[in-house]
């Protein structure tokens, strides 16, 4: 990196009460359809019978097998963390820019690279070496772009985004050239990618998430029961819809368009007070996801609902708070569960307290596992380890599940993790359930 600019940047992250490392070398871590025909004559009179010629089966398409080159190993290896962290938002002339309260748009980044810092510590002291930099791709000199450009990437042996769709494909592109393996830890989206085989996508997509929903109402045999809550209006929401819609002979719904609030009269003839109403709702859009709810809660205080909804949900207020839509148990999935009792959980509170003075949160937890699960990854295989991701034994939470993913002609995509939980909650609490 420049000089200049890495120094500057070490001294805006160090304002920073959860801060205090950007762009510095480390010395640390780790790790068939068939054709056939039937010929006869056309003629009513005696004929002669022709065994008609059998005909060749069309060539059925199989999954692009996907190869990889042989590994390489070294002495030390370097990790690049491109995060969305805003510095020079936070900081200017030396001195912070906000009082009490970061902002919104910088706390995930933030998080995820405090966990990766203490995931370097950790390894650190297990004897790895590494030479980790940290780039704030929201700051002139972090652009991807520009670190594509100036050729400050081209000696990674691992890139991990922590960043959004607009600047995956970019990375991706990248990565696929120079076989360097990028895993993009926060975005559910694939950014258009294809065809890539260093590309991981670590946070399951929406798609996922709707087969994971249908896979779990099949196994409890409530296809008969099930109202499908759908609008077509919002771009995000209608692909869900399209996503549970997939063929399947065992997928059978009630479907109620949500565009707009629905008629009570109209739910007052699929809903039963003597049972459990199973409903799913396509809605990934939180606001109006809660007035559903709502509304549920309201117009049907005697009944009783089991509601599955969309991964986004978890960041709903409702959910949390003991004296909300008590009547409704609701159902998401998310491809993380982090249980902060645990010795690892432990020792991450005890850690991030004495490093940065407050309290972990699932960024922290995300950041901490994914830098220290790759790194081991790396130490143990090598660069080229997609061929053992299956290895998820240093997993310190998450025993990821990666699997290469095909679109609908079977034509390779990328990787992509597709471990999920299943998360309940009611009253204000919740439970957990692994798949």
């Amino acid at each position: 990196m420049n000089g200049n600019s890495t120094t500057n940047c070490i001294m805006k992250l160090r304002l920073l009460p959860a801060f205090i490392l950007l762009g510095v070398s480390v010395p640390c871590v780790t790790q068939a359809q068939f054709l056939g025909g039937l010929f006869g004559s056309k003629h009513k009179h005696k004929y002669k019978h022709v065994q008609p010629k059998p005909q060749p089966k069309a060539l059925v398409k199989k999954k692009q097998e996907v190869t990889y080159p042989e590994t390489v190993r070294k002495s030390r290896y370097r990790i690049d963390i491109l995060a969305s962290l805003y510095l020079d938002d936070l900081v200017n002339d030396g001195k912070l820019a906000y009082k009490d309260k970061m902002p919104d748009k910088a706390t995930s980044g933030v998080a995820f690279c405090q966990g990766a810092l203490l995931a370097m510590d950790t390894l650190k002291a297990m004897g790895y070496d590494m030479d980790v930099f940290i780039h704030d791709v929201n700051t002139q000199s972090g652009f991807p772009t520009g670190l594509i450009g100036n050729k400050q990437l081209d000696t990674s042996s691992l890139l991990i985004g922590a960043v959004g769709s607009k600047d995956i494909q970019d990375v991706a592109a990248f990565a696929n050239r120079q076989h360097i393996n990028f895993v993009s830890a926060l975005s559910a989206s694939d950014a258009d990618v294809k065809d890539d085989k260093y590309f991981t996508l670590l946070q399951p997509s929406l798609q996922q998430h709707c087969a994971f929903i249908k896979k779990e109402l099949q196994k409890k045999n409530l296809n008969d029961k099930i109202t499908l809550f759908y609008r077509t209006d919002a771009p995000a929401d209608d692909n869900a819809y399209h996503y549970l819609q997939t063929k399947d002979t065992t997928w059978s719904v009630r479907k109620v368009l949500c565009n707009a609030i629905p008629d009570k009269a109209v739910l007052d003839m699929l809903f039963d007070s003597a049972t459990s109403n199973v409903i799913v709702m396509s809605i990934t859009d939180i606001a109006y996801a809660q007035k559903l709810l709502e509304m549920l809660d309201r117009n049907y205080p005697g009944y009783r609902f089991e509601v599955y909804g969309m991964p986004s949900w978890k960041g709903m207020p409702s959910i949390h708070k003991t004296e909300a839509l008590e009547n409704i148990g609701i159902n998401i999935s998310a491809p993380f569960y982090f249980n902060q009792n645990s010795p690892t959980g432990k020792y991450l509170e005890r850690s991030f307290k004495a490093k940065f003075n407050g309290h972990t949160g699932e960024m922290v937890y995300r950041g901490y596992e994914t830098v220290f699960w790759y790194a081991t990854l790396l130490h143990k295989y090598g660069t080229i380890f997609n061929t053992h991701v299956a290895d998820n034994a240093n997993a310190p939470f998450t025993k990821f599940s990666i699997k290469p993913e095909w679109d609908k002609n079977l034509d390779f995509l990328y990787d992509q993790n597709e471990h999920l939980y299943l998360y309940r909650y009611q009253g204000g609490s919740y439970m957990v359930a692994e798949q």
